[in-house]
């Protein structure tokens, strides 16, 4: 039986009282009925995980510590979507393993999207992170953040770049490395984008003869580069 987790954003030493707040100990006492002296899992989210006894009221104490180098280097700059499938496209990227997602509105969608009411709902986008996190049981929480355009990132940070687009002649294998990916949007990427890609240095590629949704492609193109 899997062990119950939680994250804690705080220094996780041993043999100390940590005090939960009231979410998490409603948590773990009435959603996974966890009692006085169960053992349960606690993330920091920075590499550490570590074996804790909950008391069976609002506090636990750290018996065994791990730490884990970080697996997953990639960033990815996605678009935002419709509410189910930008919150598929989160999910499912952090179950695979991301380090950071930045996402912007894609030049062809401007008149859908904005990046201010996006921002409004980070709160929501950080507790589906915060779930994916756990249930894949990752050492390293990724981040999301918001920015207008795609035109707007800046790509000096970036080693090497991987653009997706199903026109690029060279197509996405499993031993290819970089430190950024970048998807279009619904109906992809404009002239203004293009230019943009190419003038950084980005590499395209496409994912293979089906034509995939803007969810689907960063996620495939993820795989591929973790595994």
């Amino acid at each position: 039986m899997k062990t119950a987790s939680i994250f804690l954003k705080k220094k996780l030493e041993e043999n100390i009282d940590h005090f939960l707040d009231n979410s998490q100990i409603h948590y773990l006492k009435k959603v996974l009925k966890i009692k006085d002296g169960e053992h349960i899992q606690v993330y920091d989210g920075q590499g550490n995980k570590s074996l804790a006894i909950f008391d069976g009221e609002d506090i636990i104490k750290i018996i065994k510590k791990e730490n884990q180098k970080r697996k997953f280097e990639v960033t990815t700059l996605i678009p935002v979507l419709k509410k189910a499938k930008f919150e598929f496209q989160i999910q499912k990227m952090v179950e695979i393993g991301v380090k950071n997602m930045v996402c912007y509105v894609s030049a062809k969608t401007k008149d859908q999207y904005d990046s201010e009411k996006e921002l409004g709902k980070t709160e929501r986008y950080k507790e589906i992170i915060t779930s994916a996190f756990l249930q894949s049981e990752n050492f390293y929480l990724p981040t999301i953040s918001f920015i207008d355009s795609l035109c707007s990132f800046n790509m000096n940070n970036f080693k090497k770049t991987i653009v997706l687009d199903q026109n690029a002649e060279k197509t996405l294998g499993l031993n290819i490395e970089c430190d950024l990916i970048i998807s279009g949007g619904e109906f992809g990427f404009d002239s203004s984008e293009i230019d943009f890609l190419s003038e950084n240095q980005a590499t395209f590629f496409n994912l293979g003869e089906n034509i995939l949704r803007a969810e689907t492609a960063p996620i495939v193109a993820l795989s591929r580069i973790n595994f």
